[in-house]
């Protein structure tokens, strides 16, 4: 069950309206809203995946 007035971040619309979400992210949101649903996608996951490899690289937990 969802708190009344809580903000849902699981949409663009829902990210964008909160006030602690990073201005970077709310950039790349606002820059590819008019891309293709499924490119935009994929392009989060492979930026998710080198992002991830990236820090466990820094962390040592990965060559």
């Amino acid at each position: 069950m969802r708190e009344i007035g809580a903000i849902d971040h699981t949409t663009l619309d829902g990210l964008l309206a909160d006030p602690a979400t990073s201005f970077a992210l709310k950039a790349v949101i606002e820059a590819w809203a008019e891309r293709d649903g499924l490119d935009a996608e994929h392009d989060a996951r492979l930026l998710h995946a080198a992002l991830a490899r990236d820090v466990d690289h820094r962390l040592g937990l990965a060559p």
